[in-house]
């Protein structure tokens, strides 16, 4: 399972990881249920952005667009999501591989999870390719305003992640 099997070269890109004193049989069942809204940052940067409540957790964001892509138990998971001029697109993972229609904005975002003794390092990494020169104008104005924040929100993801397998016994 890899990132790169679904999107090798992107425009746009973050990465961020964290330590976590757990074994990744306890971090990742909380990678897909951990409520992001715990946080009141991230609470209110998704009003802000206006993405709709039920963009909560993984499982949130899988009912509003995003394809589970591929999953392998305690060691990660691919979100995909293919946006254009006539909203989402939702694909099976072997056509969003091959997917570069004119005018779309093809992101993956990833938690990948690494076992090191008594400790997992769980990282996360978000690509944004996109398939044309006007998509890839607009979406980097996007960017431009986003990225912080996007970069803010994913960090925060991680601690929540951490919190809550570190509390766990």
């Amino acid at each position: 399972m890899s990132i790169d099997e679904y999107l090798t070269d992107c425009q746009f890109s973050e990465y961020h990881e964290i330590e976590i004193q757990r074994s990744p049989e306890i971090v990742f069942p909380i990678i897909k249920t951990v409520k992001f809204t715990k946080s009141k940052i991230i609470n209110f940067l998704f009003i802000i952005r206006g993405l709709p409540r039920g963009m909560q957790s993984l499982k949130g964001f899988m009912d509003n667009g995003f394809i589970l892509l591929d999953v392998k138990k305690n060691e990660g998971l691919v979100l995909g999501f293919l946006f254009g001029r006539k909203g989402i697109k939702i694909v099976s993972p072997d056509a969003f591989k091959q997917f570069n229609a004119k005018g779309y904005i093809k992101c993956v975002w990833n938690f990948k999870l690494s076992g090191r003794q008594d400790a997992t390092l769980l990282s996360t990494e978000t690509r944004v390719f996109c398939t044309c020169k006007a998509s890839k104008f607009f979406f980097s104005i996007y960017w431009f305003f986003i990225a912080y924040f996007s970069g803010l929100t994913r960090v925060i993801i991680l601690k929540l992640i951490k919190q809550e397998a570190e509390a766990a016994s």
